[in-house]
């Protein structure tokens, strides 16, 4: 049937779809512009290269006299400069300008390129004990060869993984680390393209999460892109749109399939899945939680993580079995309208979720998400919050102006009044998927929050203090894009590396 129809609309999804994945890449890949600012106003001092001269010291390789925070780096620049009989950069520069050259700079000192995805990183396995503050510990390999398309990884009671590769479908990797044929019946995946080092597609199969009372029930939920049209594997001909369905395996097929959460047809959109999210998350008292971001090279995505009418930049709320609670903060608002995707609506203002969990302790929901040129950000979601995209962020747009566009559209604004994040994480490594650990293979990380990242391919451990940052440690630097991160019934941290030389899982154990 796509075959009959292709001539004209093929032409023209094809073309306006390949405008749309011109405009982003462009957008996110161009010239770093603060290059030549810090070629034209710092490197007759510090070297071309960061390296330092005789006249003013080395920008990397070496701690900072006022602080290499971006916070630090920023004043720095604005005022430290008289001794040198260098201007007050603050006179020279805007508060933008400023703070995009505190980030070129602090991408410099962690040698990251904010244009490099790190898609063809190698992925090679230390075998050297890994030091750490509170537990030293080895990288073993579970399996390797997967698909390099992977999104998630989850834990079952025999020591097994569900494992969920987006153009493939479902599998389990034994506990001995072998990979079975694919789940029958899944719902059906689409197709991606390469687009100048970037992965666009449509019809992604995403989260894989077991039900917490998986053992009496057998209840695995997916969370993938559903093509209004079955089937449809043509990127950027595809209408897409997040889902959330559950189902159990039997006999190495998938069973008993119920649709738990669905947009409205009008919601479905041929931009790519790209920033899309895609996390599952499980409260204590029955709700399930889903992630849904913005779309990559949607023009609608400059207000659509505003406007409660607007399923995306949302995280949605429910009951285990898709009925919308009462208590939900805009479900009044719906009037009872199930096709009003503000009813199931908990927070707002997302940019492109890529953790979601429940705090063990704090019982309340957590995020993390990616911003744009810095502004990676780890939230506690309070119910009907306001996380501020895209009319705010503490990263800077890929054009190295403010995020603010609000104004252009003449949109009253209140920074005041969103939630602010936690944590701001600037440079941004692209910061992926995360856990708190409750196990006791590692006894002195409970409670910690471990969390990957992709661009910068590290593992970080975090301690907070209610939700206040108290302590950061990297815990693995430079290893591979950092897709997922799930504790398993031994205890052991597993790790879901993404390459596209072929995808691994590996997993931290204790060195005693």
């Amino acid at each position: 049937m796509i075959a009959r129809k292709i001539s004209f609309w093929l032409l023209c999804a094809l073309l306006l779809g390949g405008l749309g994945l011109f405009w982003y890449v462009t957008s996110y890949a161009q010239f770093d512009i603060y290059k030549p600012v810090y070629a034209n106003h710092c490197a007759q001092c510090h070297g071309d290269n960061l390296q330092g001269t005789a006249v003013a010291g080395a920008l990397f390789g070496n701690e900072l006299r006022y602080g290499d925070s971006i916070a630090e780096m920023v004043q720095s620049i604005r005022t430290v400069h008289l001794e040198h009989s260098t201007p007050r950069f603050s006179e020279v520069f805007s508060n933008e300008e400023i703070k995009g050259l505190a980030i070129h700079i602090g991408e410099k000192r962690i040698g990251q390129n904010f244009q490099d995805f790190q898609f063809d990183r190698q992925i090679e396995l230390p075998t050297a004990v890994q030091t750490s503050l509170e537990h030293n510990f080895r990288l073993e390999p579970f399996v390797d060869g997967l698909d390099p398309l992977v999104f998630s990884i989850e834990p079952l009671p025999d020591g097994s993984l569900l494992v969920t590769e987006k153009e493939r479908g479902l599998s389990i990797v034994s506990a001995q680390g072998l990979q079975s044929d694919l789940i029958q019946d899944t719902p059906a995946t689409g197709a991606s393209i390469d687009f100048l080092g970037v992965q666009f597609g449509s019809g992604w199969l995403l989260d894989v999460a077991t039900h917490p009372d998986y053992a009496t029930n057998g209840w695995i939920y997916l969370h993938h892109t559903h093509s209004w049209d079955d089937g449809c594997d043509i990127a950027l001909l595809c209408k897409t749109m997040n889902r959330l369905i559950r189902g159990r395996i039997q006999d190495g097929r998938w069973t008993d399939q119920e649709v738990i959460w669905q947009a409205p047809q009008a919601y479905y959109s041929r931009a790519p899945d790209t920033g899309s999210g895609g996390r599952i998350a499980f409260d204590r008292s029955g709700h399930v939680y889903l992630s849904m971001g913005i779309k990559a090279a949607d023009g609608a995505q400059d207000t659509n993580a505003q406007d409660l009418a607007s399923p995306y930049g949302k995280i949605h709320r429910m009951l285990d079995d898709g009925k919308i609670p009462g208590d939900n903060p805009f479900a009044a608002q719906a009037s009872g309208n199930l096709n009003d995707t503000r009813a199931s609506i908990w927070t707002y203002g997302h940019r492109s979720p890529q953790g979601l969990e429940w705090h063990p302790v704090r019982n309340r929901l957590w995020n993390s998400e990616m911003g744009p040129r810095g502004g990676d950000e780890i939230n506690e979601l309070l119910p009907g919050g306001n996380y501020g995209w895209p009319f705010h962020s503490q990263g800077l747009e890929y054009t190295g102006t403010k995020v603010e566009r609000h104004k252009p559209k003449a949109i009253e604004f209140d920074v005041s009044e969103i939630q602010q994040t936690l944590v701001d994480i600037t440079p941004s490594p692209a910061i992926s998927s995360f856990v708190f650990y409750t196990a006791e293979q590692f006894p002195r990380w409970h409670n910690n929050l471990l969390i990957g990242s992709l661009k910068g391919s590290s593992l970080f451990r975090m301690i907070f203090d209610g939700t206040k940052l108290v302590q950061q440690e990297t815990l693995i630097k430079d290893l591979a894009r950092i897709r997922d991160i799930e504790i398993g019934y031994d205890g052991l941290v597993y790790l879901l590396l993404e390459s596209e030389s072929g995808s691994s899982i590996v997993r931290l154990t204790p060195a005693t």
